[in-house]
């Protein structure tokens, strides 16, 4: 019986401790939300001025997000198209880390300039 009780708690104990994927990992797969300003568009991609980024708290950065066919634009909950973005618009921009860029999954105006 004791043998029993023993040998539950160490398949217990060796269950507990195995580390679970993706808990506690830094996962480059999860979307980041990041907040900026339309400095310009483009075909390909979104440039952006003046955007701080979740890991730095200060500094504020321009940055350049790849766009492509499977980018969904909305200005607030209306769906739009990319030729509707324009410079000087608040937006927020859902992303993924791709390689070294970032690729858009969703652009979002919030604010700024409307036509």
């Amino acid at each position: 019986m004791s043998r029993n009780i023993l040998a539950c708690l160490a398949i217990l104990a060796v269950v507990l401790l195995h580390p679970v994927p993706g808990v506690g990992q830094d996962n480059a797969a999860e979307p980041e939300c990041l907040k900026g300003t339309i400095a310009k568009v483009a075909e390909n991609a979104l440039y952006l001025k003046g955007t701080n980024l979740p890991e730095e708290s200060a500094a504020k950065r321009d940055l350049m997000i790849l766009l492509d066919k499977d980018t969904k634009y909305f200005d607030g909950t209306k769906k739009i198209t990319r030729e509707a973005l324009q410079p000087d618009q608040i937006v927020l921009v859902y992303c993924k880390t791709v390689g070294k860029d970032r690729k858009a999954g969703t652009v979002r105006i919030i604010g700024g300039k409307k036509l």
